[in-house]
This record gives structure tokens, C-alpha cells and sequence, in this order.
């Protein structure tokens, strides 16, 4: 009954997280005329980005190649998921953001479901229910505000969806599937041989596909084999307890390594260099105080619930004390770390463990009733029970304020006025434009470059399937491109200069629209340019082709 419970409220939750994706599905009819719905998630230009690397997968790649990227160059394992994600949907025909979407919802219900399953095995009877609710509903501390005539919370690192109660639940795929195989990894693989086997294999994947958690996975090890050992006394103990325990995960470590060590040395090579170099040159720092709030309240009670469970050395729930302050150390540590910023790690699913150890302690203290007087029992549990619950209804009002803020994020994207969405801005793309990115997607061929500035750049390869100039931060040498494009939009560069350029970086195709033109408000690029020949135009784009 309990396992039933956890099925259904794990659906419940999923369709609560996406019920802003299907709000803006249902009024997609209402937005304006000249406008193309397009349900982007999270951030535009990243949401691209990911159904890039789909659209390869359904043309049939058999390795990612950088499509934000025009010269030649080998493919990788970057993102191979979406690439996979692609073979699957194409099969079924399924667009790119279909798969993209369908993907969300799967992954989130799996990974609510295995933790859900975790807590069965950690807990007895309605505990696990708790524990479920504790881990999935745990958000930041509400911020009380006022809308027109009405109140809503906001939170606390609201600029972060990762940690936020309700969107991480459907969040970016490629982070869900790393947090799902960073829980099975905690759990499930504990000490056989035959489990850290499989599991190394399985890790060398993962490290690929998300590596933070190939990193988390490693420095869980590290803190619960010293936990471990500090319960270990005599010296055939502790032989025992290395072949159990250390062998096997030194066993995964060694089969695992090696998708760091291919991360690392593609890290070195152009295109794929600019993905380690963008995390250098745009460093985002972690709020400590913010991210503490953020977390609510499974923060303090599970800190408290993780040194009662250490003082009473409960073994079971040494993994999760380990989860903790594993985050916490790497955190710490990649302060100092400019190769990644430390709130990379606030994606490591720190709620779970958290609601494990907020479950114990209340456990802890529903026990020690026992020792009150008889009077007093009923009284103090009811305090246990009116405790459980205002934290739940408070995650859940948080999740629910969440809920009013993405629908009216959805209708604020309808009433834009930008010709095309720059950065975080929220728009419906022109249908005009879309137009012109569905023309290069049905007449032109898939390894052709296509010059624009960025936000088509970015659009392009995501719907078209065409390489482009520039369109995404991890272009290599991104903002030295980006002057290159406006000075040819702009119309500046000489005539000689300029077929140079355009022979020299192997373009083939020019798509000048509303951004294009915004730049040196120029209308007709062939009087500029007089090497281009116009092959399809609307009322917002025209595309020329580069005459070699």
C-alpha cells in the first residue's frame, strides 16, 4: 500500500512541477498572430543548445558534433544522452522538443520513484510517506509579498531553478539522469563485488553524460569510509572491513576514472575547450547565506537529525550523512577550483539526504514520548504531528506560489515586444523569422554554415539542423565573433574583405533578419555585398547564398 502511495504521489508531483509547461500548451492559441509558440524550458538559449545535439540524434550521428561551431572538427561524447534521447524519439517521429519535454517527465518520475523506494527501505510504516514528502516538498523558507489584492511567496535563490522545490522535479534531463543514477549509486551499490562491477561501468557513462556526479558519487565514498572506519576497532575488523567495503569502491573508482580522464583531455581540443573555458570566464559565485534559506527548513533539522544519527552510530543512515557533507566539501573546495563554480554542486539532489535526516530526528523524537508522562504522550506527539505539518503545507505553498509565477511567466511571453529574445528575455520567436529557420531546414544541406548574429544563431541548429558563426556562450572565442558578425551586418567590412570571410570560415548561407538588420539598419545586404544572391525572403528575413 505504502509502494502504491509513493507511485501516485510521485505522479501527483511530476504533473504539479510540468503544470506550467501545460498551461502555456493550453494557451498556446492566444498568443499573437505574427508569433510562433515554442515551449522553452529553463533558459532559451541552453534549451536550444540541448535540442541541437536531439536533432543530431535523429539525423543519425553517431558522436556530437558542435553545431555551434563552423570549422571542421571530431565528435565527442558531449551530451551523447541527447544525442541518444534523439535515436529513441526519432523512431517514433517525435520532434526535438517533444523528446526534450517527454524527457523531463520521465526522468522526474524515475527519480521520485527511487527515492521514494530508498525511503521504504529506510523507514517503517507512514515514516517513509514523511520522508517523501520531507525530500520532495523541501524548498526555501517562504518570503511573504503582496500581488495587486492578493499574497504569494517568493523564496530565497529564486534566480536558480535548481534548487527550487518544484522545478527541479521536472528539471533539465541531462541533470536528472545524473541525480537518479547519483541515488542508486548511494543506495543500491553498497558493498557486493558484483554491484560496484556493474555500477563502475554504469559510472563511466554518467561521468560523461553529467560528470558532477561522478564527482559527488566519489567524495560520498570518501566521507563514508571514513565514517565507517571510525566504528572499526580491532585490526581483523578493519581487514574485513577493506576487502567488504574499500576494494569494491576502489573497484568502481578504477572503472569509472576514465570518463574524467576523456573529459579532460577533449577539454583541451577546439570546439570542446570552450565549454570548461566558459565556466572559467563566467565564474557565478554561491550565495552561502541565500543558499542556506533556500533549503528551508530540512537544513537545520537535518543537520540536527545528522549528528543525533552519528552520535547513536546509526549505520543505515551513514550514506546520507556522507551525501551532506559531501556537498558541503565540495562546495568548500571548488571556491578555490576555477575550473567550476561551486553552486555546480548545489545540483547534487542535497534535499534527499536532508529529508532523510529530518525524518530521523522527528523518528527520534516521536521515541522519546515514551519517556514523558503519561498525560503528556498525547500532547507532545500532537506537537510532533502540527510540526510535520506545517512544514509540508509550507513546501507545498512555496511549490504552489511557484506554480502562479511560471503561468504568469507564460502569459508575460505572449505580451513581449522584442523583435527576438536576447538573453533572459522572455518572447514568442516572430513567425516571420521561424519561417526563415524552417526554409534553411528544408532546402539546405546539414553541414552547411549558416552566418547570423545570436539569437538565430542559437535557433538555427536546434530547428534547422545547420552549423552556424555564432549562437551560443560556448562558441570558442565567442565575443571576438561577435564583432566579426556585426561589422558584416553592420556593413563596414570591404567588399574583398569580406568574400574573404565568408570563403575562409566555409559559409554558405546569410540570414539577415530583425537582429541582423537592428544592427547598421541596413536593408538590402547585396548592395553591400554584391556576392550574395537572395533565395527566400519575408516580410522580417531574407537569406541570401554566398556566390563563390
Amino acid at each position: 500500500m505504502r509502494s502504491v502511495t509513493l507511485y501516485v504521489l510521485s505522479l501527483i508531483f511530476v504533473i504539479l512541477s510540468f503544470s506550467p509547461s501545460l498551461y502555456e500548451i493550453y494557451r498556446s492559441n492566444k498568443i499573437p498572430p505574427e508569433r510562433t509558440f515554442t515551449l522553452e524550458h529553463n533558459y532559451l538559449f541552453d534549451y536550444n543548445f540541448y535540442l541541437s545535439r536531439i536533432r543530431e540524434g535523429i539525423e543519425g550521428k553517431e558522436l556530437v558534433v558542435e553545431k555551434y561551431y563552423n570549422r571542421e572538427h571530431n565528435g565527442s561524447l558531449f551530451q551523447i544522452l541527447y544525442l541518444g534521447l534523439g535515436k529513441i524519439g526519432g523512431i517514433i517521429r517525435l520532434s526535438p522538443p517533444i523528446i526534450y519535454h517527454l524527457s523531463r517527465i520521465v526522468f522526474g518520475y524515475i527519480f521520485l520513484v527511487a527515492a521514494g523506494r530508498y525511503f521504504l527501505k529506510l523507514f517503517p510504516g507512514w515514516w517513509s510517506i514523511v520522508a517523501f514528502l520531507f525530500a520532495v516538498t523541501a524548498g526555501s523558507w517562504p518570503i511573504l509579498i503582496k500581488i495587486g489584492e492578493n499574497y504569494r511567496f517568493a523564496t530565497y535563490m529564486g534566480w536558480w531553478s535548481a534548487v527550487d522545490s518544484l522545478q527541479r522535479i521536472t528539471f533539465i534531463p541531462h541533470v536528472l539522469f545524473g541525480q537518479i543514477f547519483l541515488l542508486l549509486f548511494v543506495w543500491y551499490y553498497s558493498s557486493r563485488v558484483t554491484r560496484y562491477l556493474i555500477g563502475g561501468l554504469i559510472g563511466l557513462f554518467i561521468g560523461i553524460v553529467f560528470p558532477p556526479t561522478l564527482i559527488v558519487v566519489y567524495a560520498v565514498f570518501g566521507v563514508l569510509s571514513v565514517l565507517e572506519f571510525s566504528l572499526v576497532r580491532s585490526h581483523l575488523a578493519r581487514l574485513e572491513w577493506f576487502k567488504r567495503q574499500i576494494l569494491p569502491r576502489l573497484l568502481f573508482i578504477f572503472l569509472s576514472f576514465p570518463s574524467l580522464i576523456y573529459l579532460k583531455k577533449m577539454f583541451q581540443i577546439l570546439p570542446w575547450s570552450a565549454l570548461a573555458l566558459f565556466d572559467i570566464q563566467h565564474r557565478m559565485p554561491l550565495p552561502y547565506r541565500e543558499y542556506a534559506l533556500a533549503l528551508g527548513p530540512v537544513l537545520p533539522l537535518g543537520l540536527l537529525g545528522m549528528i543525533l544519527a552519528f552520535i547513536k552510530k546509526e549505520k543505515k543512515l551513514f550514506p546520507s550523512i556522507a551525501w551532506v557533507l559531501a556537498v558541503v566539501i565540495l562546495i568548500v573546495v571548488f571556491e578555490r577550483v576555477p575550473e567550476q563554480s561551486p553552486l555546480r554542486w548545489t545540483e547534487a539532489s542535497v534535499h534527499i539526504p536532508l529529508g532523510i535526516l529530518t525524518t530521523y530526528l522527528f523518528i527520534f523524537l516521536w521515541q522519546f514520548t515514551h519517556n514523558c508522562k503519561r498525560s503528556l504522550i498525547n500532547v507532545c506527539r500532537n506537537g510532533i504531528r502540527l510540526a510535520i505539518t506545517v512544514i509540508i503545507v509550507m513546501g507545498l505553498g512555496v511549490m504552489g506560489s511557484m506554480v502562479l509565477w511560471l503561468t504568469d511567466q507564460a502569459r508575460w511571453k505572449s505580451e513581449g515586444t522584442w523583435a527576438v529574445p536576447i538573453g533572459a528575455q522572455l518572447v514568442y520567436p516572430l513567425r516571420d523569422f521561424m519561417s526563415g529557420v524552417y526554409y534553411l531546414r528544408d532546402n539546405t544541406k546539414r553541414g552547411e554554415v549558416v552566418l547570423t548574429y545570436v539569437t538565430a544563431g542559437n535557433f538555427i541548429p536546434a530547428y534547422a539542423g545547420n552549423f552556424v558563426f555564432i549562437g551560443h556562450a560556448n562558441t570558442p572565442d565567442e565575443d571576438t565573433k561577435e564583432k566579426i558578425a556585426a561589422e558584416f551586418f553592420y556593413g563596414k567590412m570591404k567588399r574583398e574583405e569580406a568574400y574573404h570571410f565568408l570563403k575562409s570560415e566555409n559559409i554558405s548561407y546569410i540570414y539577415f533578419g530583425p537582429q541582423e538588420k537592428e544592427i547598421g539598419a541596413l536593408q538590402n545586404l547585396q548592395k553591400v555585398y554584391p556576392f550574395l544572391e537572395l533565395v527566400y525572403n519575408n516580410q522580417q528575413v531574407y537569406i541570401y547564398k554566398f556566390l563563390l
